[in-house]
């Protein structure tokens, strides 16, 4: 026998149905869900709602309320089970179109979820109004629902006052004038008479206190024609990437604070991006010397200054923008130029999703606001190097001297292994340096040195069984600090104290300390300039931006003779008191395993060359090494950064390496490196195949293990993908969503497109 069913039953499933029309929101939520999803908007919301606002939804089987971007609005057809939005977060939006749309592409390229990608464009503490006050105003009824002419005294004088003033007047204020209490101000509201309503108001910026300082000098030619052109640029108000080459101490500062005041003048803003605040200090100091209205935008200001810093750039009220990766998506309303300064740095690339690279999305959101883009380095990356060669909108701008004519320094090399071979004993300075150095001492000038290794030595080994004490918790060596007598893992931050035997059962033998650190190089000069003033500054010593800004003030006002350092001191530092140099291991980074490694040593070695002859002394420089005819080092030392170029694109080119492919680097660990190196080979092999299935263009690489395989007691395997278009590439990352092939069995699974390291 048959269960009884209602006739009327797929009526009413029907019925539920209903298709109705109105206006439909498609959100993003912030939860890591890389899908949008769409919801109507009641009518209660339909005239507030706009793109860019955050909003609260319904979500899931429980309907739990989830937070949400708006990103379009849209008027369509729904059925009546479409969910609808709750309610509005934000009184007004927080991105604009321009700005939805380069999240989204950031989004895409970048392979994270949307909604967390426009969460991150905008600071926590402007999302939440820190340093907002909500300030309560009143203002007369022009045609009130209610007479006043049985007002008291008291309520008279109020709605008196309120009907004179020219604008509304604040309710403190208004009542404070006329002597009344809040009371008075509630009756006159609640009989209709008055309106009260609450805003609320960004506390302004506290003002730049630098005093304005206009340099007196001339443009050289080369300047002045750089001038035209970036000016030429921002007058078309069109989208360009203007790339300013110019040799160390050329003025390319100065260009930059041309190129804003053009800004300016048209009434339009400008943001300018440092690699790091702590390493541009003077750049920084200088530009605040030269703009009134200036807003530095840095991960050290505190919740209400970045709060109000962000208000008052989108209002218009700052027209001067510099700062580190997240200036990049500074509110300006009126842009009229990016400026990417040092546009070669790594440290441009967000190392936390989105790992986008700020220079690459500056040159995105100046397409998308038809603004030039100007990117300035002595050294520039092959990447932008290999644009110029290949898209139009790129534009070369040359600074090929220096200011005032300065001779460039003179750069002397010096093998190592021929030193080590002609002295006795172990010497970290050469004869050639501590030549220099003395120089420098007798005549009162000043020295540079650059070892680019923290620590004391590299490693410490046992000789008898060829032991070397690593982290416990990863793959690498534990470096000797001599300041805490200690073992210090770079990655994990671990500390071991050192035995004074070998550990290993059966040995017992002493250990050695092998390789060099910055503070071995400050022990052997003290050791050999005893009189020498000397200051080291590296992460060790610089524990916050105003210790780093501290020392560099200290040179300048040659309390100290030798500055020894890290690579911190290699960039952005102009001191006229400074005429030698010296780089007591060019080599350092050769042995990284990693292709850019050359590129970087290259433009390491050129940049800390350029601290040197940048006033009327002239200037010197010693370059140290083992493999004095390493074409990075051989070219640095003869200035030559074309030929350098030439040289490294072609062997890129041979190997099919970035910036002639893509490159996408898929990191997965996990605390079992069985789980670990069976989900890479899986994924390494399903990859192949989709790519093949779906007809994408790219080359995968087995899986294989990191060059660091173990971080924080996790092992890491890498899957590498080059595509030879950046099509290809999106395409990928479509697939990666859509298909699910990323889902593994290992804890984490990282992708970074575009690294710029493999470490």
């Amino acid at each position: 026998m048959s269960p009884h069913r209602s006739e009327n039953a797929t009526t009413l499933l029907i019925d539920s149905a209903e298709l109705r029309s109105g206006p439909i929101a498609t959100a993003a939520l912030l939860a890591p869900i890389d899908k949008p999803y769409s919801f109507r908007v009641p009518e209660s919301l339909a005239e507030t709602l706009r793109p860019g606002m955050r909003i609260k939804v319904p979500f899931g089987r429980g309907d739990r309320t989830a937070e949400a971007f708006c990103v379009s609005i849209s008027h369509g057809s729904w059925h009546s089970t479409l969910k609808p939005v709750l309610s509005l977060i934000d009184e007004r939006p927080l991105l604009g179109d321009n700005m939805l749309e380069l999240g989204d592409w950031i989004a895409r390229y970048y392979a994270c979820p949307l909604g967390r990608t426009l969460d991150m464009m905008v600071p926590a503490a402007a999302k939440n109004q820190v340093g907002w006050k909500r300030v309560r105003y009143a203002r007369a009824i022009a045609e009130p629902s209610a007479p006043a002419a049985k007002l008291t005294r008291k309520r008279a004088v109020a709605l008196n006052a309120l009907r004179a003033a020219e604008s509304d007047l604040r309710v403190d204020t208004w009542l404070a004038q006329t002597g009344c209490g809040a009371a008075v101000g509630r009756a006159l509201e609640q009989a209709g008479l008055v309106c009260i309503e609450t805003r609320l108001e960004s506390v302004d910026p506290e003002p730049n206190p630098t005093p304005r300082v206009e340099p007196d000098f001339e443009l050289n030619a080369d300047q002045k024609t750089a001038v035209g052109q970036l000016s030429a640029a921002v007058d078309a108000a069109e989208f360009s990437v203007q790339v300013l080459f110019g040799v160390t101490g050329s003025g390319k500062t100065e260009c930059y604070v041309r190129a804003i005041r053009r800004a300016l003048e048209r009434g339009r803003q400008a943001i300018m991006l440092v690699p790091e605040i702590a390493l541009t200090t003077q750049t920084v100091q200088r530009l605040q010397a030269r703009f009134e209205r200036l807003a530095v935008v840095h991960s050290g200001l505190t919740g209400v200054q970045r709060s109000r810093t962000w208000a008052a750039i989108a209002a218009g009220t700052i027209p001067v923008v510099i700062g580190t990766r997240s200036a990049v998506f500074a509110p300006c309303p009126d842009l009229g130029i990016i400026i990417v300064d040092e546009e070669q740095e790594t440290g441009y690339k967000n190392q936390a999703a989105p790992r986008f690279h700020s220079r690459d999305v500056a040159i995105k959101r100046g397409h998308l606001e038809s603004v030039p883009v100007l990117l300035g380095s002595a050294t520039p990356s092959l990447e932008t190097w290999h644009n110029l060669q290949h898209r139009p909108h790129y534009r070369l701008i040359r600074l090929p001297h220096r200011v005032r004519n300065l001779a460039m320094p003179t750069v002397q090399l010096v093998d190592m292994r021929n030193e080590h071979r002609e002295r006795r004993g172990v010497h970290l300075l050469s004869r050639a340096m501590e030549q220099q150095l003395t120089r420098v001492l007798q005549k009162k000038e000043q020295a540079v040195l650059l070892l680019n290794r923290r620590g004391f030595a590299s490693f410490l080994h046992c000789p008898r069984c060829k032991t070397a004490i690593t982290c416990p918790h990863c793959s690498v060596h534990m470096v000797l600090h001599a300041t805490t007598e200690l073992a210090h893992c770079h990655f994990c931050r671990a500390r071991l104290v050192i035995p004074n035997r070998c550990q290993m059962a059966g040995c017992g033998g002493t250990l050695a300390r092998f390789g060099i650190g910055v503070q071995r190089v400050e022990a052997e000069l003290r050791e050999k300039f005893p009189k020498a003033r000397l200051r080291r500054l590296d992460s060790d010593t610089m524990n916050k931006t105003s210790d780093y800004a501290e020392a560099l003030s200290a040179f300048e006002r040659k309390e100290y003779d030798i500055l020894v350092g890290t690579q911190m001191i290699a960039k952005g530092l102009d001191f006229p008191f400074v005429s030698f140099v010296g780089v007591v291991s060019a080599d350092t980074a050769l042995s990284i395993n990693d292709f850019r490694a050359e590129e970087r040593t290259f433009q390491l070695v050129l940049q800390v060359a350029g601290r040197s002859g940048r006033g009327d002394t002239g200037g010197q420089v010693v370059v140290q090494t083992f493999e004095a005819d390493a074409d990075p080092i051989r070219h640095a030392v003869q200035g030559d950064y074309e030929g350098f170029v030439q040289l490294e694109l072609a062997k890129r080119h041979h190997a099919r390496l970035p910036p002639v492919t893509r490159l996408v680097r898929i990191l997965l660990s996990d605390p079992r490196i069985s789980t670990l190196s069976k989900s890479a080979e899986a994924l390494s092999q399903a990859l192949a195949e989709a790519f093949t299935k779906y007809r994408i263009s790219a080359t995968v690489f087995d899986a294989q293990p990191s060059p660091i395989p173990r971080i924080r007691d996790r092992y890491r395997y890498e899957v590498l993908i080059t595509f030879p278009t950046a099509k290809g590439l999106l395409s990928a990352i479509e697939l990666f969503k859509a298909g699910g092939l990323l889902k593994t069995k290992c804890r984490s699974i990282v992708v970074d497109v575009d690294p710029v390291s493999l470490q």
